[in-house]
């Protein structure tokens, strides 16, 4: 059964105050904002503040933030219609559970912030391995983040990919969320991608295309929408118009990976209505002069769990026995590497013996090269490691190639490494060994 961990509880406790906090400042300012408008003599006299950095302050007044943080500045952040919008940061070290954070974090940011059940959730990722296992998981009926959105959604939620039909009644009657890469919309030739196209199955956001007035007042509303301008005002039917209209939450996963420019205006141009940032490392840009000047944008770090909680908790697996040796001859590397491997699987096979508790230790082999094309002298390939172990005695169904052209992983037989009916024993990879990524029964690097 799963458990939340006590340092989990205290973040989701924060996040909760802090959206008491930015509800009623928010309130605030839209009676300001509704006044105005019905006091046009008034309208100068009562500008609204920013409710984002008001909330902010109130949260920094009671002593909630961390105190390592407590010198940097709120940064405040604006839709690509110059609206404010709220951003946090939750800083959690690697393996501190930071998906349960985010789908926890959507419930009390649906429930307690927009009071909805229903909506639009776009979960960023930086890498094609994050994206693949939350997707996996998300999906997956019976792990606990979907459970956690499902109880959020009373049962209704979507699961969508950015390839798939999208209509207007998705969002009204469902929680969805929608994974998206990073790399899918971060690129200078925006025009050019898929979700900032025309498309025919994006259907019920925008008026009918020859009610040329109507358009004309969206993209009046909505200034940053992509249009037509050549004889009458039309809104794009795209994917990355729909999500402007929408002004979706963004989960935004190892958040300091989207620090540049080009990330930012890409991430706050999809208009969200609150950004949820999750990293280990948060970064903050100093403000520059010169001829090319640039603001100031910290990190909202609402707040930080330490290693030590983690451990108070039993998440840091230890101990790490560190074996170092002389020589530069990788296959001798290896062979003591089997050798511990061997060691383990045999301790593995009498715990299951004794216990009937099922372990398989799995290797994880990090090379040098990987692709057809890129087999250089000097350098460890994938294929040389495949074939290696081939020769130490591995069958072929116990290992599994995972790079950017070859991912073993995804045969049926190989998808869950916890089922004792997988045979891998040794994983090659080149990148996958990164922030994120779950590998079961990872025992010998």
């Amino acid at each position: 059964m799963f458990r939340q961990l006590e340092y989990q509880e205290r973040v989701l406790n924060t996040i909760s105050t802090y959206l008491d906090h930015l509800e009623a400042h928010k309130q605030t300012t839209d009676e300001i904002e509704k006044l105005a408008a019905a006091n046009p003599h008034l309208a100068s006299a009562m500008m609204p503040r920013d409710f984002v950095a008001d909330a902010w302050a109130s949260v920094k007044a009671d002593g909630l933030l961390p105190a390592s943080r407590s010198h940097i500045p709120h940064s405040s952040r604006h839709d690509g219609c110059k609206r404010p919008v709220p951003n946090i940061v939750l800083k959690v070290p690697t393996g501190g559970g930071k998906t349960w954070l985010a789908v926890s974090g959507i419930s009390k940011i649906m429930g307690k912030y927009l009071g909805s059940n229903t909506g639009f959730v776009l979960w960023i990722v930086p890498s094609e391995t994050i994206y693949t296992q939350t997707l996996k998981n998300l999906r997956d009926r019976q792990h606990p983040y979907r459970q956690a959105l499902d109880r959020a959604a009373a049962g209704s939620v979507l699961i969508m990919e950015k390839s798939d039909r999208f209509n207007a009644r998705d969002v009204d009657t469902h929680l969805c969320i929608m994974l998206l890469m990073l790399q899918s919309a971060n690129r200078q030739t925006r025009e050019t991608l898929k979700m900032f196209q025309d498309r025919g199955d994006v259907h019920g956001f925008f008026p009918p295309e020859g009610d040329q007035k109507a358009h004309g007042e969206v993209l009046q509303n909505t200034p940053n929408l992509d249009g037509y301008n050549d004889l009458f005002p039309m809104v794009k039917d795209s994917l990355g118009n729909a999500l402007r209209m929408i002004r979706p939450v963004v989960v935004m996963d190892e958040g300091h990976r989207a620090i540049s420019d080009l990330a930012y205006n890409t991430l706050y141009g999809f208009n969200p209505c609150f950004v949820l940032e999750l990293t280990a490392t948060p970064k903050d840009i100093q403000p520059r002069g010169g001829k090319k000047p640039r603001e100031g944008r910290y990190a909202n770090v609402l707040v930080e769990v330490t290693g030590k909680e983690l451990d108070r908790e039993g998440m840091i697996k230890m101990p790490l026995n560190l074996d170092s040796r002389q020589g530069v001859d990788w296959r001798a590397t290896l062979n003591t590497a089997l050798d511990k491997l061997n060691k383990l699987s045999s301790a593995a096979m009498q715990l299951k013996a004794n216990t009937n508790r099922h372990i398989r230790p799995v290797m994880l082999i990090q090379v040098e090269r990987t692709g057809s094309d890129q087999r250089e002298s000097g350098h460890i390939h994938a294929e040389d490691v495949r074939n290696f172990l081939l020769t130490l005695g591995f069958d072929e169904a116990e290992i599994a190639v995972k790079t950017a052209e070859q991912n073993d992983l995804r045969q049926p037989e190989n998808q869950n490494l916890m089922s004792p009916r997988n045979r891998v024993r040794a994983i090659i990879t080149k990148q996958a060994l990164q922030e994120g990524w779950d590998c079961p029964f990872a025992y010998v690097f």
